[in-house]
């Protein structure tokens, strides 16, 4: 009789132990899955908004948003860092609103966060807007842990050949800034192409190529 309840229990422990393993996994399956998912949304958003960048005008300069990016510089939940920042067209008016298509946008990273702040277009120096005080803040992903940039300029194609295309490991000799540190490598010009390439936390790293228009 003892012996009957002693594996009773053990048979009931280890139940218990291969049920609650398989609890967590699935829970940990479906954060996993809500966080993709929200990436994928995060990617369709920012592809939208590659597509739509608009050139730099060479005739007003001091006028327009210029596109401006750069890396995450420090990993982890303290960074509070600018990615990008330019001006794009198309945006959709529903409404029928008094206002312009073009919206200048910021995304940016702050407490693991990424963000897309955005506002109208209103032919203001970069200098003189305040996208944390008069934006919409839009959070597009939680758990960021590193958004890395990379920039093709065509002064590179012309330098390099294809090389600059061809490979594995064919953006490590992109343009690490925009604008390019040295201004002979694209100067205040669009790049042709954008790479970015977001990890997040308990999901790894996902990387997407964007073409940037010219015109």
């Amino acid at each position: 009789m003892v012996i009957a309840v002693a594996l009773s229990a053990l048979v009931a422990a280890m139940a218990y132990e291969s049920f609650d393993g398989a609890s967590r996994n699935a829970a940990r399956t479906r954060e996993v899955l809500d966080s993709v998912n929200k990436l994928d949304k995060a990617w369709q958003l920012i592809g939208q908004d590659m597509r739509n960048i608009v050139p730099l005008n060479a005739e007003l300069p001091n006028t327009q948003v210029r596109f401006e990016a750069a890396s995450q510089k420090t990993k982890g939940k303290d960074t509070f860092q600018v990615i990008m920042v330019f001006a794009r067209r198309g945006w959709v008016n529903p409404l029928g609103r008094v206002r312009s298509d073009l919206q200048q946008v910021n995304y940016r990273v702050a407490e693991g966060k990424l963000w897309r702040d955005y506002l109208p277009e209103r032919n203001l120096p970069l200098e003189n807007i305040d996208f944390e005080r008069d934006s919409f803040h839009q959070l597009l992903l939680d758990d960021v842990a590193d958004v890395q940039v990379r920039f093709l300029s065509e002064a590179q194609i012309k330098s390099n050949g294809q090389s600059v295309l061809e490979g594995n490991e064919y953006s490590k000799a992109w343009e690490p800034t925009w604008p390019p540190i040295n201004n002979g490598a694209g100067g205040s010009a669009m790049p042709i192409a954008l790479e970015i390439s977001i990890e997040l936390e308990g999901v790894g790293r996902s990387v997407r190529l964007f073409e940037i228009p010219q015109k």
